[in-house]
């Protein structure tokens, strides 16, 4: 799990896993159990750059890592088809140590798969003679030389003719009859007797019977007659000539099936693909189809193409949904495998709500069937997609359910440090520090010092907000120890700074000082279905705590209280408390002692200072095993399928769910269109007279200027940005778009147009009913479109922009003509709109008969009328301001301009940019553009956490010492607000303000339609 801001990270320079040799090792072996060879390669690759390039200088620790990293990368290339590069990396292994075992079976490997069996052969006896107790030399023996006599025929088979001279043959046979010693006739004694006694050995039964059936097919009937005939004493008895020769004949035809069951098995056929698969009769083309379409799937999740994948996969779902379940036994096995992948493709497209539907699938069956891997897989999965969107009180649950399945410590000291994130994430620095002690107990378990050190930071930061300075130091001394043994420069950079922060705190006698945060009254509401039994009422305890984004609010009694004497009985009740301010509610946790049961149904808490009201609801029920008990947001539950409340709501609805957690947003009801009328410039408008209420969402924080009001308004998503104002001087534009014909080429994205006139400009319209295509902006096709708006004069310029809110977002665009007056304005273009292609611009500013241009701008150092600037962004200190996604600028003044420059080396050369409360300092050489009119601001909202809560921007030209200043104050994402991750800013005005008087009825109109929603 990825989070943005710095304190989840070793210091705000730092994100996820810091990079060593073992992470990258750990990071390939996980790449590469999930079939995305070329992102193992990748990372051993830059594992094995890590190591000291001279071997002489090299310790015998770097040796065995190159080793290692050698064979691990030799065999991702094998599985890729690249054998020449993978006998490459393994003859590399054996210059070191010709012995080496994992080298020699490489080598064989590779040359087995470049048909060069017979030095195959000789590799693999090779490694047998080293390594007689590995199987794998002898299967290796087996398949080379079964290619060997596939290739040049069985020897036995081959037919000599005695023609020609042979004497010399001859010869040589009477030479050597004359030396055999003559044969004694006559009674043999029984000592001198040859013995003939069969040698009866132990078959061992088949330990997974349901495998190798589906790997022998037909042939496991025959194993099965062959274990019957050995097991039957009255048949194979011993010391009888008969019984001898049966038994010999059933034991060799036993080995045989054995070792070919072995061979197959190293060969992975479909079943280790799809475990469960079986290959019945009738079903062989099915069989085939479904093989290749999952190795094809695999193949383009490994290259990244994953909007290729989920197409494939939908395909092979449809397939996979007519194939007949009584023909085809494990079709619901075959169904998880096409839902896991399903998952993973629109996780990395961005698309949560499917990415959770087909993860669940997986998980139903998983859990139907009883697979105990298949359901750790979907358990894990669905826990990163709840990560990743935000949604921590989900991504604890689900992971916490992982937990007994985990096998390995490896495995445990990554989960225990995920889910100690996600509390730190909630503000339980309490529960986030034991759960980063655990992971690092799992992981000095397996000695993995990336994991130790993982584990030591999250427990350092845990420490630190829990005011445990002293505590807090001599943990990151211990990380710090642990950054130097792996070379690791930037995260001992950032630890010591982080150290340092905490021997200030401990200087100015802050370590182990109760918060300095005010108190605060709570209003606390129980509802509850029937009394608390207490184990024993003198000694039973309940005590709350709220936590938020400021941390803890401390223990709140419920047995204690003055106003309840006989002490609280667990029915509902409204308690008045005053506790520390804990923020921004995020959970709440109830810590019981003696307490038999208590049937509770939810918990509503008030906050005084910010007049919000949250219904908790349980984790988990309460009973005498009872300790601590979370309680979450309403719609933060994960029920037994997998899913919340609102994600059901958020299915029915055909919505998306947001970044931040379900509780964090509720539906409206839907407002119908305004209806105007022609009278001077009044406008009407009906709306229903029950409006629900709205939480507060990420998008209200956005302190966009508002008209005042008696009551405060938001506005909700609209058709446009702009309302059609009612005026007789209104305009009629028809807009014609044409999508290329190139493979892909339509769009499922909101399309947006701006008009630039030299009167007025209309800012924004959506591109939504094409006259002449109910689905617009597919590939090849013309839409057009026609709405009636104010004048604005000539036409100067437009900019097209979609918000990528689609899977299938990316865009290619021939050319747009815009017709009003009776005069028709050409727009080339041709190109792509996509994050994903060329430049990542999914906005463009167009100039009329003009194409865009499509690169990034480049560098102007070296030209002779470079002009230096510097640019100050402010990223706001909110949660989750911070965006991981790539930033561009671009900057317009009155005699030049500079498009779409990478905002990607700040001055101090600081790794992490854009986190939460930081500033960026850029320098940038261009071109003079004389007087700065605006800038645009944009990204591509790349990366886990894209959206971005910019503060300010500021452009200094450095030679005239002046300086612009840009207020934004608003988030740039494609899943808040307006959904905008491009935006254009003028001096000195939020992007808000940017209006002009031949605007302000168009304004007016914006107003009205904003008051879909008012919050009491």
């Amino acid at each position: 799990m990825v989070k943005k801001d710095e304190e989840m990270s070793v210091s705000s320079e730092t994100k996820g896993p810091l990079k060593s040799f073992q992470a990258l090792m750990g990071e390939g072996e996980k790449f590469s159990r999930d079939k995305l060879y070329t992102k193992a390669i990748q990372c051993y690759t830059e594992a094995l750059d890590l190591l000291p390039p001279d071997e002489d200088k090299a310790t015998e620790k770097d040796i065995t890592d190159r080793l290692n990293g050698l064979v691990a990368r030799s065999a991702c290339y094998l599985k890729i088809g690249k054998n020449d590069l993978s006998l490459q990396d393994a003859e590399q292994s054996l210059k070191t140590n010709k012995e080496f075992t994992k080298g020699l079976y490489q080598k064989a490997e590779a040359l087995y798969a470049m048909g060069e069996f017979e030095l195959a052969l000789m590799f693999y006896h090779r490694g047998k003679k080293v390594r007689p107790d590995l199987r794998e030399f002898q299967l290796g023996i087996n398949k080379a030389q079964e290619a060997i006599d596939n290739s040049v025929g069985d020897p036995n088979r081959v037919k000599l003719e005695a023609s020609g001279d042979l004497s010399i043959f001859y010869k040589n046979d009477e030479d050597e009859s004359k030396k055999k010693k003559k044969q004694p006739m006559g009674y043999v004694r029984a000592s001198q007797k040859k013995d003939t006694t069969v040698q009866r050995k132990q078959h061992a039964p088949v330990a997974n019977p349901k495998t190798t059936k589906q790997i022998l097919g037909d042939l496991y009937e025959d194993r099965a007659f062959l274990e019957k005939i050995i097991n039957n004493t009255v048949v194979t008895k011993a010391n009888t000539k008969t019984g001898d020769a049966i038994y010999q004949l059933a034991s060799e035809g036993l080995d045989y099936l054995d070792s070919r069951t072995e061979f197959w098995r190293q060969q992975e056929p479909l079943y280790a693909r799809s475990r469960f698969i079986k290959k019945l009769e009738g079903d062989e083309e099915s069989y085939k189809h479904i093989r290749h379409e999952l190795e094809a799937i695999d193949d383009q999740q490994n290259k990244d193409q994953f909007l290729d994948a989920r197409r494939r996969g939908q395909r092979l779902l449809d397939f996979c949904d007519r194939l007949d379940e009584r023909k085809f036994a494990e079709k619901q096995s075959v169904l998880a495998d096409v839902y896991s992948r399903l998952g993973n493709a629109y996780l990395e497209l961005g698309d949560y709500n499917k990415s959770l539907e087909y993860h669940n699938r997986d998980l139903k069956i998983a859990e139907t069937k009883l697979f105990s891997e298949r359901s750790s897989r979907a358990l894990d999965n669905l826990g990163r997609v709840y990560a990743r969107s935000g949604q921590f009180p989900q991504a604890i649950q689900v992971w916490e359910k992982k937990i007994p399945l985990a096998t390995s410590s490896l495995e445990k000291a990554w989960l225990f440090h995920e889910i100690g994130q996600c509390h730190f994430g909630l503000g339980d620095y309490e529960r986030s520090k034991r759960y980063g002690e655990r992971s690092f107990t799992e992981a000095v378990a397996v000695n993995d010092t990336v994991w130790q050190l993982n584990a030591k930071v999250l427990v350092a930061h845990s420490q630190t907000k829990l005011r445990q300075y002293r505590e807090a130091e001599q943990t990151f001394v211990e990380a710090l120890a642990l950054a130097k043994d792996q070379n690791d420069v930037a995260a001992e950079r950032a630890i010591e700074r982080a150290m340092k922060e905490a021997q200030d705190q401990i200087a100015k006698g802050a370590a182990d000082t109760p918060p300095d945060r005010t108190e605060i009254n709570y209003e606390i509401k129980v509802r509850s279905n029937d009394n608390i039994l207490y184990g024993d009422d003198d000694r039973s305890t309940i005590r709350l705590t709220i936590y938020g984004d400021n941390g803890s609010s401390g223990a709140i009694d419920f047995r204690t209280d003055e106003n309840d004497p006989k002490k609280y009985d667990g029915q509902s009740i409204t308690f008045k408390k005053k506790a520390l301010d804990a923020g921004k509610m995020t959970k709440i946790t109830l810590s019981c002692t003696d307490i038999e049961s208590w049937p509770l149904d939810s918990i509503e808490v008030t906050d005084s200072k910010r007049k919000a009201k949250h219904r908790f609801i349980l984790a988990a029920p309460i009973d005498a095993t009872t300790t601590v008990v979370d309680l979450y947001l309403e719609g933060s539950i994960v029920s037994s399928d997998g899913t919340t409340k609102d994600e059901k709501k958020s299915k029915m609805l055909g919505t998306l769910v947001s970044r931040q957690s379900p509780q964090t947003t509720k539906r409206t009801e839907p407002v119908p269109p305004s209806n105007r009328t022609n009278d001077g410039n009044k406008n009407s408008k009906t709306t229903k007279p029950d409006e629900k209420k709205s939480k507060t969402t990420k998008s209200d924080e956005q302190k966009t200027p508002k008209k005042e009001t008696t009551t405060d308004k938001k506005p909700t998503p609209a058709t446009s940005t702009v309302n059609e104002p009612s005026s007789n001087s209104n305009k009629r534009y028809t807009i014609t778009v044409q999508t290329g014909s190139v493979a892909s080429a339509g769009t499922d994205a909101n399309v947006f147009l701006s008009l630039y006139g030299d009167k007025n400009k209309i800012i924004r319209y959506q591109l939504q009913k094409s006259k002449n295509n109910s689905d617009p902006f597919e590939r090849g096709h013309k839409d057009e479109f026609e709405f009636d708006n104010i004048d604005i004069g000539q036409l100067k310029t437009i900019t097209i922009e979609h918000d990528g809110s689609s899977i299938t977002s990316g865009w290619y665009l021939d050319f747009i003509d815009v017709t009003y007056n009776n005069n028709t304005v050409n727009f080339p273009i041709d190109r792509w709109l996509a994050i994903d292609e060329g430049d990542k611009r999914i906005s463009l500013e167009l100039e009329p008969n003009t194409k865009p241009t499509s690169k990034i701008a480049p560098e102007d150092t070296n030209a002779e009328n470079a002009t230096e600037y510097e640019i100050t962004v402010k990223t706001a200190d909110k949660r989750s301001a911070g965006t991981d996604a790539n930033v561009y600028i671009s900057l317009f003044g009155d005699k030049d301009k500079l498009e779409r420059r990478q905002l990607k080396e700040a001055i101090d050369r600081k790794l992490n940019l854009f986190e939460s409360g930081a500033t960026d300092r850029f320098q940038v050489f261009a071109v003079d553009f004389g007087k700065l009119k605006r800038i645009r601001i944009e990204h591509d909202g790349r990366g886990i956490g894209s959206g971005w809560y910019i503060d300010s921007i500021e452009v200094r030209y450095v030679a005239r010492n002046e300086t612009y200043k840009f207020p934004v104050d608003r988030w740039l994402d494609s899943g808040e607000g307006d959904k905008k991750i491009s935006l254009d800013l003028e001096p000195d005005k939020k992007p808000g303000q940017l209006k002009d008087e031949n605007n302000t009825d168009q304004e007016e109109g914006n107003t009205e339609q904003k008051r879909d929603t008012t919050d009491e």
